[in-house]
């Protein structure tokens, strides 16, 4: 088994994690790599590093050290080429680690294949210019963020599903989010948390001038259209998955629909969605 290792060492306890997580493959034999290169000045038993060539044509896991950050930026690598991703927590929340930094011995089930690979809905988004010229194209993980840039006013945005027009919102943004986002800036905006298992887009308003309106759940097979109609000149700007952001100007669309592939997390121990809100939230999921 070859297992490349993606590490954010910004993170305080990252080196520590990492450390303790390369000689643990090394006690049960399995070959590891480290995507991307490490910093200068920075060394762990084996250090070699491949490239994204590489990556994609040999690695069996990717494992992800840090936050669901991290776990995001590993997770979309991965996801052209079919890999599945485990996540160790060397974060804070952390609700897509599968991993704490003390459950190494866990690694042992890579060896005896004691765990299961759950694969979620991934979203697929283009964006056209005013003259409805192909300008952008990405996949989300988490969510799509329409904003507003530097000034403070509000936006409009056109909302279409399946060619039918929904509702024209004003407000500061929006967010479009997989049930994997739905505990990242959706939650803060006020939407729903929404289990994994529940294929779905989540359309939540960011600081709507509304008293009525509320997020919004559409089918996974629903297309989604959003236009910026240009009413204001507040600059708007659109980020998948907290990459950097885009402009999204007057006449510009985006269209959002399930994507053809799927995003596979690797687990190996037995808790719910459920009980990983609970630990995570403190949420009370039952008696």
């Amino acid at each position: 088994m070859n297992v490349t290792i993606m590490p954010n060492l910004t993170r305080e306890h990252a080196y520590e994690t990492t450390l303790r997580l390369c000689h643990t493959l090394e006690k049960l034999g399995i070959s590891y790599r480290f995507y991307p290169s490490l910093p200068d000045g920075v060394s762990f038993p084996h250090s070699q590093a491949v490239t994204k060539q590489e990556f994609a044509d040999s690695t069996d896991v990717l494992i992800a050290i840090g936050g669901d950050g991290t776990m995001i930026r590993a997770a979309k690598l991965a996801l052209t080429s079919d890999i599945p991703v485990l996540g160790v927590n060397a974060g804070n929340l952390a609700f897509l680690m599968g991993l704490e930094s003390d459950d190494m011995p866990l690694l042992q089930k890579l060896i005896t294949k004691e765990y299961y690979i759950e694969e979620r809905l991934v979203i697929a988004i283009d964006v056209y210019n005013a003259e409805q010229k192909k300008i952008f194209s990405d996949f989300c993980i988490n969510d799509a963020v329409f904003a507003r840039g530097g000034v403070i006013k509000l936006s409009s945005f056109d909302l279409y599903c399946d060619n039918r027009f929904i509702n024209r919102y004003t407000s500061d943004g929006l967010i479009l989010a997989t049930p994997t986002g739905s505990t990242a800036y959706n939650l803060a905006a006020g939407g729903p948390i929404v289990d994994p298992r529940v294929e779905s887009m989540i359309l939540s308003p960011i600081c709507p001038h509304s008293l009525v309106e509320r997020t919004v759940l559409f089918s996974a097979g629903s297309v989604l259209k959003i236009v910026n109609p240009g009413l204001s000149n507040a600059q708007v700007l659109l980020s998948c998955d907290g990459r950097e952001s885009i402009d999204f100007g007057a006449g510009f669309s985006a269209t959002i629909r399930k994507a053809d592939r799927k995003v596979k997390f690797m687990h190996m121990k037995d808790d719910t969605f459920l009980d990983v809100l609970h630990k995570k939230m403190k949420i009370k999921t039952g008696e």
